[in-house]
């Protein structure tokens, strides 16, 4: 196998996994881009608890912020 079509091949592969990474990143946003909004379908409090702020970590941010 010759120098030529080692340098060939891997030009061919480069070009493949650059299509190959295009093709699975705009999967993903545009999956993205068709999903609802979590503020369309959940209330704030429901936000909130997936964002890890519970009540008592809201009222003991709120009471040092008081203090």
């Amino acid at each position: 196998m010759g120098v030529e079509k080692l340098a060939v091949d891997a030009a061919f592969d480069a070009a493949r996994l650059a299509a190959n990474t295009v093709k699975d990143t705009w999967s993903v946003m545009d999956a993205a881009a068709e999903k609802p909004a979590p503020s369309q379908y959940l209330g704030q409090k429901a936000m909130a608890a997936v964002q890890g702020v519970t009540d008592q970590a809201q009222r003991g941010v709120n009471a040092a912020i008081g203090a």
